[in-house]
């Protein structure tokens, strides 16, 4: 219990601690209010949160809260607006700090309409620059991995402009510029070797834009910008003609004639220059000609169409090109006679070149292409192979489908020579199906238009069917039947004469009796094996050697369960379900078919490189006709598969050098 002296020290306490109270928001919202009165807004706002925290009720702290927050709302705005004047247009940067304070103003007085807007617009602004670097990023990676890398420079720097840390992009302007400075370089160094003086002066300009230190690019600039005029070019004509150099004196002259189209003088003495060297052509192609030069007064004569077309209608000149033409048909005729056809299509196709109209020539380069043709397509004859004792039409179902694989997969430079055409092939040859062929024979065959023999032997080719039967048993419930219920009788002998009621409760006077019977069913499991295997070798008839032999064998094997029906005793019936013999016997051969005939195929899918092999052999022994021979047929060859590889492109070039002095 309390004492009554204690009573006034209790309430003095109480009254300190109320006063206490009472003093703390006051203390705090006069804090606010002075920082407030020295426009320090953001730094009231916690003193007049404290007080409205201590004392929400009081609506003097409310406001003082409420004016704070606005005030310090419009300070951060215009701070925003100061910020977003000043910088550069388009700064990720900057418009990242103005949304920050943006936002912080539209936090501080969410109702301020002016805020609101202008923090939507700033994130509207930063989103279409975020897109507009990811789309430039993207594009200038295109760029670079196309080496383009003057539009990969141009989108790099605006990039950096936006946002020097985006992806990388410092470090890949870097290396645009890098490449980019390089690269322009070179192109202009090219341009100047070729005497492309606007070209030149175009790229080593682009190459200062990106880096004017690099290298003596200033000093390569200013040469050709000295030398990307007229004068330039007719000096250096002038030179060329003094030096006999006709084909120079004429390209310069033609560069010169961009610079002043409208120049008559330049214009005439132009034209005055191609017919003056086109007569010196003309001349030197007559000379050639006599010679039997005509590699060399062929082009001399595609100087004079490119140089002086206005010759080409003169008499003197059609009669010359009609008695060169003769002269050049001449020329192939003789090629053909031995069967040179490759060497023969070069010099019809100069004639045709020069006259395509010429009597006679279109149908002789017809025939020496299909000649040429003839030789490369490759003839493939395939024999039935031979068959063991127990199907003696397992060569013959091989061979048939072995030819079946090849006409279907077979490039176009191959020929599988028909079962029909092969018959009376053999007939002439007095062979058999099987191939049993000698030397001789080998080479009838190469006389009969055969190049490869396809023989082989069926070693094994059967098919076996096992059963694997048994008997099973099984209990199965077959019938029931009612018997006397001994309880029945039992509770009947006790209750002789039953009430309805008592029936009721009754045991039933019968119960079932089940009958069981073991059942004897059939199940069991049906396997096929099948066994193949084959041996064949392929016969080149120029040589009679073997080109490649092989074996093949394979096995496959299906097999399926299968069950009588119980339905008594709940055992469903299970059908076998297998191919027959011949099926799994004909699923295996066409599988090993397949190998073999890929495996066929194979020595056969690369003749056009085996061809240009054979060319560059006959090249490096000094024997160009056989030379030209050979890359003829690979051109041919790739022209038979549909394809075009370097391998054409290389062997005419071969040609034209290997033909050059003829």
């Amino acid at each position: 219990m309390i004492k009554s002296r204690n009573y006034p020290m209790i309430l003095i306490t109480m009254f300190i601690l109320t006063l206490l109270s009472s003093c703390a928001p006051l203390e705090s919202y006069r804090t606010g209010d002075e920082l407030s009165k020295a426009n320090r807004w953001e730094e009231a706002i916690p003193f007049f949160e404290q007080a409205v925290k201590e004392d929400p009720n009081k609506q003097e702290y409310i406001d003082g809260l409420n004016l704070a927050k606005r005030e310090a709302a419009k300070v951060r705005y215009e701070k925003a607006r100061q910020v977003l004047a000043s910088a550069p247009e388009g700064n990720l940067s900057v418009l990242e700090q103005v949304a920050k304070e943006a936002g912080i103003a539209s936090n501080l007085d969410p109702e301020n309409n002016a805020i609101k807007s202008f923090a939507s617009d700033i994130k509207g602004k930063i989103n279409t620059l975020m897109n507009n670097l990811k789309s430039l990023s993207s594009q200038a990676e295109v760029e670079m991995q196309k080496e383009d890398w003057i539009a990969a420079v141009a989108k790099l720097r605006q990039i950096v402009k936006i946002s020097p840390t985006y992806e990388n992009a410092a470090n890949r302007l870097l290396k645009a510029e890098q490449e980019g400075t390089k690269m322009l370089y070179q192109q202009g160094l090219a341009f100047s070797k070729h005497e492309e003086w606007g070209l030149a002066v175009h790229a080593f300009k682009s190459s200062m834009d990106i880096n004017p230190n690099y290298l003596d690019v200033a000093k390569l600039y200013k040469d050709a910008v000295s030398r990307d005029n007229a004068d330039y070019y007719v000096s250096e004509a002038e030179k060329a003609r003094q030096g006999k150099d006709w084909e120079r004196a004429i390209l310069l002259l033609e560069k010169a004639g961009k610079y002043q189209p409208d120049n008559r003088d330049l214009v005439k003495k132009l034209e005055d220059m191609k017919i003056h060297i086109g007569q010196i052509y003309f001349e030197e192609a007559t000379r050639l000609v006599n010679q039997g030069k005509f590699y060399k007064a062929f082009k001399r004569l595609e100087l004079i169409s490119a140089s002086s077309p206005s010759l080409l209608d003169g008499h003197i000149y059609r009669e010359f090109v009609n008695n060169f033409c003769a002269k050049l048909v001449e020329r192939a005729g003789k090629f053909s006679g031995r069967e040179m056809w490759g060497n023969s299509l070069v010099w019809l196709q100069k004639a045709e070149a020069l006259n395509r109209n010429y009597p006679g020539l279109f149908q002789k380069i017809l025939e020496v292409k299909d000649q040429i043709n003839k030789r490369i397509k490759k003839s493939i004859a395939v024999f039935d192979f031979s068959s063991p004792s127990n199907d003696r039409d397992a060569g013959k179902i091989a061979a048939n489908k072995l030819i079946a694989f090849l006409h279907r997969n077979a490039s176009g430079d191959l020929r599988i020579i028909e079962r029909e055409n092969l018959q009376s092939i053999l007939r002439e040859m007095q062979l058999g199906q099987t191939g049993l062929v000698d030397i001789k024979a080998v080479q009838t065959a190469k006389m009969r238009g055969i190049d490869t023999f396809i023989m082989g032997d069926v070693l094994h080719f059967a098919a076996t069917k096992t059963d694997m039967p048994s008997m099973s048993q099984v209990k199965a419930l077959v019938d029931e039947t009612d018997e006397p219920n001994p309880q029945f009788q039992m509770w009947i002998m006790m209750n002789q004469k039953p009430t309805p009621e008592q029936l009721k409760s009754a045991p039933p006077p019968t119960i079932k009796k089940k009958i069981y019977q073991f059942i004897t069913y059939r199940q069991g499991t049906t396997k096929i094996s099948a066994i193949i295997e084959v041996s064949y070798k392929l016969v080149d008839t120029l040589t009679g050697e073997n080109i490649f032999t092989n074996t093949i064998a394979g096995k496959m094997s299906k097999e399926d369960k299968y069950q009588d029906a119980v339905p008594a005793a709940g055992i469903p019936y299970d059908p076998l379900e297998l191919p027959t013999e011949v099926e799994v016997m004909d699923e295996l051969t066409n599988e090993k078919v397949s190998i073999t005939g890929q495996t066929i195929l194979k020595n056969f899918q690369s003749l056009e490189v085996e061809y240009f092999n054979q060319g560059q052999q006959y090249q490096k022994r000094r024997n160009p006709e056989l030379s030209i021979e050979r890359f003829t047929d690979a051109i041919f060859d790739e022209k038979l598969k549909g394809i075009s590889t370097p391998i054409s492109h290389k062997s005419m070039d071969i040609i034209a050098e290997l033909v050059q002095d003829e």
